[in-house]
Protein backbone atom coordinates (compact mmCIF):
# COMPACT_ATOMS: atom_id res chain seq x y z
CA UNK A 1 0.00 0.00 0.00
CA UNK A 2 1.33 3.74 -0.47
CA UNK A 3 1.87 6.05 2.28
CA UNK A 4 1.50 9.71 0.59
CA UNK A 5 4.80 11.75 1.86
CA UNK A 6 4.43 14.29 4.60
CA UNK A 7 1.39 11.69 6.04
CA UNK A 8 1.42 10.74 10.10
CA UNK A 9 1.04 6.82 9.25
CA UNK A 10 0.20 4.57 12.22
CA UNK A 11 -0.42 0.18 11.91
CA UNK A 12 -2.87 -1.30 14.63
CA UNK A 13 -4.47 -4.45 15.11
CA UNK A 14 -5.51 -6.98 17.75
CA UNK A 15 -3.97 -10.04 18.36
CA UNK A 16 -4.48 -13.13 20.96
CA UNK A 17 -2.12 -15.72 21.48
CA UNK A 18 -3.42 -19.42 23.15
CA UNK A 19 -0.79 -22.38 23.19
CA UNK A 20 -0.70 -25.32 23.85
CA UNK A 21 3.04 -25.19 24.98
CA UNK A 22 3.65 -25.65 28.71
CA UNK A 23 7.60 -23.59 28.66
CA UNK A 24 8.01 -20.08 30.34
CA UNK A 25 11.47 -19.98 28.72
CA UNK A 26 11.59 -21.46 25.31
CA UNK A 27 10.08 -19.82 22.24
CA UNK A 28 8.99 -22.49 19.77
CA UNK A 29 6.54 -21.04 17.56
CA UNK A 30 6.78 -17.52 16.75
CA UNK A 31 4.23 -14.69 14.64
CA UNK A 32 6.82 -11.85 12.99
CA UNK A 33 5.37 -8.79 11.68
CA UNK A 34 7.88 -6.95 8.90
CA UNK A 35 7.32 -3.92 6.84
CA UNK A 36 9.44 -4.21 3.61
CA UNK A 37 11.39 -6.92 4.82
CA UNK A 38 12.20 -5.12 8.56
CA UNK A 39 10.98 -7.09 11.34
CA UNK A 40 8.79 -4.59 13.16
CA UNK A 41 7.99 -7.30 16.24
CA UNK A 42 7.84 -10.84 17.12
CA UNK A 43 5.20 -12.40 19.21
CA UNK A 44 5.79 -16.23 20.65
CA UNK A 45 4.08 -18.83 22.42
CA UNK A 46 5.75 -16.87 25.58
CA UNK A 47 3.41 -14.07 24.84
CA UNK A 48 0.12 -16.09 25.48
CA UNK A 49 -2.97 -14.21 26.82
CA UNK A 50 -6.55 -14.37 27.68
CA UNK A 51 -8.03 -11.83 25.13
CA UNK A 52 -7.32 -9.91 22.34
CA UNK A 53 -4.65 -6.86 22.74
CA UNK A 54 -3.95 -4.15 20.62
CA UNK A 55 -0.58 -3.35 18.82
CA UNK A 56 0.24 -0.20 17.43
CA UNK A 57 3.36 0.84 15.34
CA UNK A 58 4.81 3.81 13.52
CA UNK A 59 5.03 3.67 9.99
CA UNK A 60 5.56 7.70 9.21
CA UNK A 61 8.97 6.62 8.04
CA UNK A 62 7.53 4.93 5.04
CA UNK A 63 6.01 8.49 4.12
CA UNK A 64 5.86 8.76 0.66
CA UNK A 65 6.93 5.30 -0.79
CA UNK A 66 5.08 1.58 -1.16
CA UNK A 67 5.11 -0.65 2.39
CA UNK A 68 4.49 -3.91 2.21
CA UNK A 69 3.53 -5.67 5.48
CA UNK A 70 3.56 -9.03 6.47
CA UNK A 71 2.69 -11.79 8.99
CA UNK A 72 4.55 -14.59 8.97
CA UNK A 73 4.18 -17.82 11.32
CA UNK A 74 6.27 -20.61 12.41
CA UNK A 75 6.01 -23.56 14.49
CA UNK A 76 7.81 -26.79 15.74
CA UNK A 77 6.44 -29.98 15.10
CA UNK A 78 4.53 -30.19 18.51
CA UNK A 79 2.05 -28.53 20.62
CA UNK A 80 0.07 -25.76 18.65
CA UNK A 81 0.15 -22.05 19.42
CA UNK A 82 -2.47 -20.24 17.74
CA UNK A 83 -1.96 -16.97 16.41
CA UNK A 84 -5.23 -14.76 15.76
CA UNK A 85 -5.06 -11.52 14.46
CA UNK A 86 -8.28 -9.02 14.06
CA UNK A 87 -9.16 -5.66 13.09
CA UNK A 88 -5.87 -4.45 11.31
CA UNK A 89 -5.84 -0.92 9.92
CA UNK A 90 -3.56 1.63 8.81
CA UNK A 91 -4.32 5.04 9.86
CA UNK A 92 -2.86 8.28 7.73
CA UNK A 93 -2.98 12.01 9.16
Amino acid sequence: MSIPAGCHASLSFYLHIDTQETTTTSQYDRLTLATNGTTKATFSNLNHNTGYAVHTYDLSSYAGSTVTIKFTGTEDVSLATNFVIDDTSLTLS
